[in-house]
């Protein structure tokens, strides 16, 4: 069936309408869209949040990276595409579409509109460069929903000895480092993913030989600093949701009090533990809960500094509030 173009029409108006409002929203946060700016990599669309349920878009540099969600949403993406464009007036626009095929994640992405982005884009977090990739897989290179934490962590660092677990791509790392630190690791099982952390230490200006990169899994990492002796001065826990090993599987809900025993084993007194969890699978209460039972297990004293989630370009419904899906401690172990 073919919608009436009246239909289509107040659609179409709909979705231009919540495109304004969501741009002057982070022109509010992060200055005039194409300018230039100290952040220019932030999400421009958070779904319902924004009225646009089955969509993110995210801002790279001048260019969008439209992501739709699911099926329905992708019938409605040239019409926010078109939206996006008028009224931002962007470099290009790549879509992704996300869908599971034999229970794991896959993205197909494609040009939308005007140019093709180059392999690699750098991009500005509170004026820190990174280096994302917006095409060619599930995720570009950079979360950006943990851009107040990096900020948190920057300020806190200095002389502080900074173990960064999953480490990603390094943008924890970068902000020890440029904070102070006196020593940074960043460990991950995926080399490729901690190639890009160096390529982004020297983006910042920091050498990578200065720092030490370790490519292994988490847990094998924090039992062999245990045995050695290691200690930490602030230790960056933000997990994937699930994770496969060679020595076996790791699930966030049920292994995350494991390893936090095993993060507090190697914490120097007064060390700062940056505790996420990046999903909704996790309710908060149940979040808060692991965190107090490892705390409590550990005959350690502590109290936290800050308890946060994301920031304000993820806005969310009121009326949903597992769509907060980011939970985030910052404890400082005392004793």
């Amino acid at each position: 069936m073919v919608d009436r173009p009246d239909k289509s029409l107040s659609l179409a108006l709909q979705i231009a309408a919540r495109v304004q409002s969501a741009a002057r929203l982070r022109q509010l946060l992060f200055g005039p869209f194409l300018h230039e700016t100290e952040t220019n990599a932030y999400r421009m669309v958070h779904g319902a949040g924004d009225g646009l349920e089955g969509f993110h878009v995210d801002a790279y540099s001048g260019f969008l990276v439209v992501e739709v969600l699911t099926k329905a949403a992708l019938r409605s993406a040239p019409l926010l595409e078109a939206a996006i464009a008028e009224a931002l007036r962007p470099r290009g626009i790549v879509r992704k579409l996300r869908y599971e095929e034999k229970g794991r994640g896959h993205v197909l992405d494609e040009v939308a509109w005007g140019e093709k982005p180059p392999a690699e884009v750098t991009v500005l977090e509170n004026g820190i460069p990174f280096c994302v990739e917006l095409m060619g897989g599930l995720h570009t290179g950079l979360f950006m929903d943990m851009r107040e934490e990096h900020a948190r962590l920057r300020r806190l660092a200095a002389g502080r000895r900074v173990l960064n677990t999953f480490a990603y791509t390094g943008a924890f790392s970068v902000a020890a480092a440029l904070g102070g630190a006196s020593a940074v690791t960043s460990v991950d099982v995926v080399p490729k993913v901690l190639e890009r952390a160096k390529k982004n230490f020297l983006l910042a200006g920091i050498d990578p030989e200065a720092h030490r990169f370790a490519r292994m899994d988490v847990l094998e990492y924090l039992r062999m600093a245990e045995r050695r002796g290691w200690l930490f001065d602030a230790i960056v826990l933000d997990p994937p949701t699930f994770a496969s090993f060679k020595s076996g599987s790791w699930s966030l809900k049920s292994g995350y009090g494991q390893l936090l025993e095993r993060a507090l084993a190697v914490l120097e007194r007064d060390g700062l533990l940056w505790i996420a969890a990046n999903t909704e699978s996790l309710p908060a209460e149940r979040f808060e809960k692991t965190v107090a039972a490892a705390l409590g297990a550990s005959g350690r004293s502590a109290r936290t500094l800050a308890v946060s989630g994301l920031p304000p370009d993820y806005p969310t419904p009121p009326s949903s509030p597992e769509a907060r899906y980011l939970k985030v401690h910052v404890v400082e172990v005392t004793s």
